[in-house]
């Protein structure tokens, strides 16, 4: 007897709720052996079986940890990883011999395949925060000889991102001092590293331990928000629930494990420079999947090359929100309604174009998510619709060709 399985591992009731999603799971480390002998360390959230995955990279100086999901990724029943970056922590470094990219993709490989070893899941979204948009680039464009699972991917988040410098002649231009030194130019120019190693002499101490490192993280970042990103971060964790102590001890034990291990630190400049395996603007539509790309208005340390991304990836769009480096996370419900519901959009306009009947399970399934993603159902002030950022050519007027629409 022949099974329908439009509906199978669709989300028909709300997950955001579900026990699937554990603050105490996601903020735990597990470790992968991988096939070239080294480690891969990593945090997981969500329903392990969850045919939608998120893969996250942190920034500088963090770890992977998945210990808040978003809401509408948990009504979608997501399942959220995040990787620790090769040379970061508990994974090991890498062999230097071979191009990060490529190092890059066999280690998600492994990661999917130890989760889903027959590649039993239907779409992929790829983000990443400050220097992780980086590596979410590398895998949203890497050619899928090199990594497969880049034909499932379903979307990109950036976060305050960087631009792949080998293309993006005049970066330097859009760079702050402080970036200028630590990725721009004289970190190219200054032979051994000298500059990466004199700042990380600076601050190892600090590191050592989580009070040095708390200390670091109040210098850099909260005591250089002003009052109205002060007071939004104070409402967006008492929604969250936790103090700010509590908030700041746990990226700071994030910092300490991290800077056990110094290797990716001192090749973050390198990395941007780097071939990354593709040149944006000549991507073909089968790697042009929505971008979203997130600017904070009074960001000094990330987000300088947005602009750039937004031009040279054909289907990213922006997003400007309040605040400094780290105010994304305020607005993480925000922004995946966006992407989600944007990509919803796409779907549709193309089921409308080819007369689909029945709709594709990928499409019920986003279908889905925009009526459990409605006002009438996420009121109040952290409602994930409000603000909805969402690319042109999803209306009548474009549905001669529903995959595509320009940038904003």
């Amino acid at each position: 007897m022949a099974t329908d399985t439009t509906t199978q591992n669709i989300p028909l009731t709300n997950m955001a709720d579900s026990p699937a999603y554990s603050r105490i799971k996601g903020a735990e480390e597990h470790i992968l052996q991988l096939p070239d002998g080294r480690q891969l360390a990593y945090a997981h959230n969500g329903p392990s079986d969850s045919r939608t995955i998120v893969i996250f990279f942190s920034g500088v100086m963090s770890v992977g940890t998945a210990y808040d999901v978003p809401e509408p990724c948990r009504k979608l029943g997501v399942h959220w990883i995040a990787p620790t970056l090769a040379g970061n922590g508990n994974t090991s470094s890498r062999d230097t011999s071979i191009p990060y990219n490529v190092t890059l993709a066999r280690d998600i490989c492994a990661l999917l395949s130890h989760f889903y070893p027959t590649g039993e899941y239907d779409q992929i979204y790829v983000a990443g925060g400050s220097y992780g948009t980086v590596h979410a680039q590398m895998l949203y464009g890497a050619p899928y000889d090199l990594f497969p699972p880049g034909r499932k991917i379903a979307g990109c988040v950036l976060l305050a991102g960087f631009s792949p410098f080998k293309y993006h002649r005049d970066h330097a231009k859009s760079l702050s001092w402080a970036n200028w030194f630590s990725v721009g130019p004289p970190s190219q120019l200054v032979p051994f590293r000298l500059l990466q190693r004199a700042f990380s002499s600076a601050i190892g101490s600090k590191m050592k331990t989580e009070d040095g490192a708390k200390t670091f993280l109040r210098n850099t970042l909260f005591d250089m928000m002003d009052a109205d990103e002060k007071k939004v971060c104070a409402e967006w964790l008492k929604r969250k629930e936790v103090t700010e102590d509590e908030f700041i001890t746990r990226m700071a034990r994030g910092c300490v494990t991290c800077c056990k291990n110094w290797d990716g630190f001192l090749e973050v400049s390198d990395v941007i420079h780097s071939d990354w395996g593709f040149e944006p603007s000549t991507l073909d539509e089968e790697h042009s999947k929505p971008m979203l790309v997130v600017s904070s208005d009074k960001d000094q340390i990330g987000g300088a090359t947005n602009s750039w991304l937004v031009a040279n990836y054909k289907r990213a769009w922006a997003k400007t929100i309040p605040g400094g480096h780290i105010s994304s996370l305020y607005y993480m419900d925000d922004i995946f309604g966006d992407i989600i519901t944007s990509i919803a959009a796409t779907l549709s306009a193309a089921a409308i174009v080819s007369n689909n009947n029945p709709l594709p399970e990928q499409l019920l399934l986003y279908t889905h998510a925009i009526k459990e993603l409605t006002p009438d159902e996420t009121t109040g002030e952290n409602s994930v619709t409000a603000g909805l950022a969402t690319p042109a050519g999803y209306y009548p007027e474009n549905l001669s060709h529903p995959a595509s629409y320009s940038n904003q």
